[in-house]
């Protein structure tokens, strides 16, 4: 076998060359301990990666409910119109502020799917449903009280229409329709193209209407206060109720204090407007309720009120001082509305 000449001569023999290593000089590592500092490091990774999957896990679970929580906005405020727009008809001023208040906020409840954390929700989707149907029956008032060769107003009509949601069909595409309806009313009312009820008459029929729905609610509340099972702290129906009712107090009150505004004629009727002050406020006491939960508890309990009990109250003296305000009106001799109504006419022209 030919070696390579450049090879030391130790390489240079022929078999295999076998290197002998002893055991002696071996270092052993049976006590070898790792450094503190890695230690330290290791612990706090672990701790770290457990700590994240707890978090995950519990971020997970409680973000639902607090989405839930926080998706849940009433606003009960008074509705001020702009001093901007001048409006004919204060009360679809009113309508139209309202329902843009639903669309813009926090959005329809009941629009949403069945995973979204508003379908868990019931004092919302109560007070938007309540909110939508008494507009609707207010819309259907000023239509009738509005006619156009003898038939109801049609935009009118069809607001009226649009806010009664159907099974089945989003609302908010029927909210805007409604309100664009509305809008087209004070237009034309504006322009002299639409027929404007008689102010006094209008205050009065909105006052038997309102006080329907008082009774109506009334109603409601005593079923539920009275139910032979009651649910603590209170019942998916018990909020229904309570809500439904604070909606439409809201409504009742914001087209009165609209009537008030838009007729001066008021202010020189004391008896009316002592009976309009006082139904504006009944109204105002329960449209304003806010309890963090609703209860329907015994009202002897020493930690939970009633609040149907409470809102049942309210509802009570709203109902008996809007058919004072109706009893105010209807008792006014017609001489004397014609007479304020002269003097206001003559106020206007004698203005500079």
């Amino acid at each position: 076998m030919a070696f390579d000449s450049r090879l030391p001569a130790a390489y240079q023999e022929e078999g295999p060359v076998v290197t002998r290593i002893g055991t002696d000089h071996l270092v052993t590592f049976d006590y070898a301990e790792p450094s503190p500092i890695m230690l330290f490091f290791q612990r706090w990774w672990r701790r770290s990666i457990l700590m994240l999957k707890v978090g995950t896990v519990v971020g997970a679970v409680l973000a639902y409910p607090v989405m839930t929580v926080m998706s849940h906005k009433i606003d009960d405020s008074d509705v001020v119109l702009s001093s901007t727009q001048a409006w004919s008809s204060p009360e679809a001023g009113v309508a139209i502020n309202k329902i843009a208040r639903e669309l813009e906020g926090t959005g329809w409840a009941g629009d949403r799917a069945s995973w979204h954390p508003q379908a868990r929700l019931t004092a919302m989707p109560a007070w938007q449903k309540a909110t939508a149907d008494a507009l609707a029956e207010h819309a259907r008032l000023l239509a009738v009280m509005s006619p156009v060769n003898g038939e109801p107003d049609a935009d009118l009509t069809a607001a009226a229409r649009l806010l009664h949601g159907m099974p089945g069909d989003d609302m908010r595409p029927r909210l805007t329709s409604a309100a664009e309806a509305l809008n087209r009313f004070d237009t034309r009312s504006a322009r002299g193209l639409a027929t404007q009820p008689d102010r006094m008459e209008l205050l009065k029929a909105e006052s038997r209407l309102f006080a329907g729905w008082a009774e109506t609610d009334l109603a409601d509340l005593s079923a539920q206060i009275n139910a032979e099972t009651v649910e603590w702290p209170a019942s998916r129906q018990d909020i229904i109720a309570f809500y439904g009712a604070k909606a439409r107090a809201h409504v009742a009150r914001e087209m009165l204090l609209a009537s008030e505004r838009a007729d001066p004629r008021f202010s020189r009727m004391p008896d009316v407007q002592a009976a309009m002050t006082k139904a504006t406020e009944a109204w105002g006491h329960a449209a304003h309720m806010k309890p963090l939960i609703v209860s329907n508890q015994p009202g002897d309990g020493m930690l939970m009120a009633n609040h149907l009990a409470g809102m049942g109250f309210y509802l009570s003296e709203a109902k008996a001082a809007t058919l004072e305000l109706a009893n105010a009106i209807e008792a006014l001799p017609a001489e004397d509305v014609e007479s304020v109504a002269s003097l206001d006419a003559g106020l206007g022209v004698a203005a500079p």
